[in-house]
């Protein structure tokens, strides 16, 4: 039992069984899950439950995951009662179902009821907002969510798998607990009210289906890109009408607009002069603001995957102060990422946990050896990982495609270092099979047909 006698920390499967068939007579639940780096890959160790009269309950799952068959909680998450209120659904979403096989079921998603209520007040590219800021919104009591902010740092910076470590901290508990309680009744039932009353549930629902499938059908991006290259699309041509042409990015106040020249692709080629110009002020702007800001907070900086992947896009842009200061600011970024990761993680910690600007940071290192002592020791565990991930991506797709496998020069010179003593074991046999396969499949010294 937790210190708090309204959460109640859930780890024998005997325990569960009551509380689950006590939670499945409810109308609806408040739900949240924690892990390290939450979803497809990333662990979920723990999943919240709150319930109407504050009431928590924290299942142990890095402790006892039999707490989902066994325990019976894989029924209610899976069922259509109780209702499962939650904030922005899809990362936990896919940790249940690609680490445990459950289909979240009867799904009242915050964010989403959120940007829908938004749209249908004028709002065309409304931004999503973190759980704190939409219970303010529709709570006029909600307390500030402020150790949230912080006990975030902690495991971006320092323990990168603390959700992992046990016992549970009183910090931990609380965070944890707060993520639920947030929710119900009166966020819940406000944002209910407002769908019910202006029509909006039949879109409501389809949008949070995608929000629940977006990491389990890959149709749900699409159908979400579709529409978002639709309204941007259209605010773009709003954009060309409605301003002079010697208007300038800075001069753009409306939202939806500044949101839209965000997310529109630069192609020199389809854009318009006058759109050119404004996305190439809005990329300057953007960089400007991400460089500021690695001034001020120096190693502090917590970098965010968006953040890490324009700065991919802009080093192909054909402006050259673009290019050089995007990748002035990646190299920059990489320093942290990496520094924040020799720091959080260990040498027992997996690359599969890690996040996906993290593995991109561990390819600008170079080491030239398997022990290459000019890089931490961590971070040389987690960059033999991911190679050995990439050799098997590529071993697999030999075997699927035959000989409609297709590599480039650079994959293959990769493949033969690969086969040097200068990597792991393991590596070095897995390249050297695979080049004896190539050879076999196109003739030696070749790599596709």
């Amino acid at each position: 039992m937790a210190s708090n006698p309204k959460v109640e920390i859930i780890t024998e499967t005997d325990k569960c069984l009551p509380i689950v068939e006590h939670l499945a007579k409810c109308d609806f639940i408040a739900l949240d899950a924690e892990g390290i780096n939450l979803g497809k890959d990333g662990p979920l160790t723990l999943l919240q439950i709150g319930t109407m009269d504050d009431k928590v309950y924290l299942f142990d799952i890095e402790t006892n995951t039999d707490l989902f068959r066994k325990g019976k909680l894989k029924d209610i998450l899976q069922s259509d009662k109780p209702i499962k209120v939650i904030h922005s659904c899809a990362g936990d979403s896919a940790a249940l179902y690609h680490q445990f096989d459950i289909k979240l079921n009867n799904v009242f998603d915050t964010q989403v009821a959120h940007l829908v209520i938004e749209e249908n007040k004028g709002r065309k590219l409304p931004p999503s907002m973190k759980l704190s800021d939409v219970c303010q919104m529709y709570n006029d009591k909600a307390k500030p969510l402020d150790q949230k902010d912080e006990l975030k740092v902690k495991w971006t910076k320092e323990d990168g798998e603390l959700w992992a470590r046990r016992p549970l901290t009183a910090e931990m508990i609380e965070y944890a607990s707060n993520d639920v309680t947030a929710l119900i009744p009166t966020v819940y039932h406000n944002q209910k009210r407002t769908l019910e009353e202006n029509k909006l549930l039949t879109k409501y629902q389809e949008r949070v289906e995608d929000e629940i499938n977006y990491y389990i059908d890959e149709t749900a991006p699409q159908r979400r890109r579709t529409r978002v290259d639709g309204i941007v699309e259209s605010i773009i041509s709003d954009i060309e009408r409605k301003y002079g042409k010697d208007t300038k990015f800075q001069d753009i106040t409306d939202e939806d607009e500044i949101n839209a020249l965000h997310n529109v692709r630069y192609d020199a080629e389809v854009m318009s002069p006058f759109i050119k110009q404004l996305k190439t002020e809005m990329i300057k702007a953007q960089l400007k603001e991400l460089g500021d800001q690695l001034s001020t907070e120096g190693n502090t900086f917590i970098p965010k995957a968006r953040s890490y992947g324009f700065l991919k896009a802009y080093q192909n842009i054909p402006d050259k102060d673009i290019q050089e200061e995007a990748k002035r600011l990646q190299k920059a970024l990489d320093t942290i990422i990496l520094s924040d990761m020799a720091n959080k993680y260990s040498l027992n910690t997996k690359v599969n946990v890690v996040k996906k600007c993290e593995k991109d940071a561990l390819q600008s290192i170079r080491p030239r050896h398997k022990d290459d002592n000019n890089f931490n020791p961590i971070l040389l565990s987690l960059y033999w990982q991911k190679q050995e991930i990439d050799l098997d991506f590529e071993i697999e797709q030999l075997e699927i495609t035959g000989r409609s496998y297709r590599i480039t020069q650079g994959k293959y010179k990769w493949i033969k270092f690969n086969c040097s003593a200068n990597v792991p074991n393991g590596i070095k046999i897995k390249a050297k099979r695979q080049l004896v396969k190539l050879d076999k499949t196109f003739g030696k010294g070749k790599y596709s047909a």
